[in-house]
């Protein structure tokens, strides 16, 4: 079976007044295979822009997993900091408690050499007191 159409021109408009020498005269079978080709060929078009809009929100995406590591980057830096001066501040007060302990291990032994004196003192007295 052969289907037969007018020659389309140009314009897309088919042309009316033309001659029978313009007609074309095309089987059934290829026919239906560029039927199927456009048909195909708009779910191409459509999976194209399905495909462009994706790729749009991946970009987007893409954006805002970038802002949200530069972001958690700043963030990691400033605990660092904020460790840092806490070790900072810890290493400070561990050299002013060993300050604090050898001052307070010197008046000790001062206090201690203060009583033993003492000590001495009222012995030698009562021993002088006695004798």
């Amino acid at each position: 079976m052969l289907v037969c159409g007018n020659a389309i021109s140009q314009t897309g408009i088919p042309k009316s007044n033309s001659k029978v020498s313009n007609l074309v005269c095309i089987d059934t079978l290829i026919a239906r295979k560029i039927a199927n080709d456009l048909v195909s060929g708009d779910f191409c078009r459509a999976e194209i822009k399905l495909v462009r809009s994706n790729l749009l929100l991946t970009k987007k995406e893409v954006v805002l997993k970038d802002s949200i590591i530069n972001t958690l980057g700043k963030q990691k830096e400033s605990l660092n900091l904020i460790i840092s001066k806490k070790d900072e501040m810890f290493t400070k007060q561990e050299e002013i408690s060993n300050t604090y302990r050898k001052e307070l291990s010197k008046q000790k032994a001062t206090t201690f050499l203060y009583k033993a004196l003492s000590l001495l003192g009222v012995l030698s007295t009562t021993y002088f007191i006695i004798k």
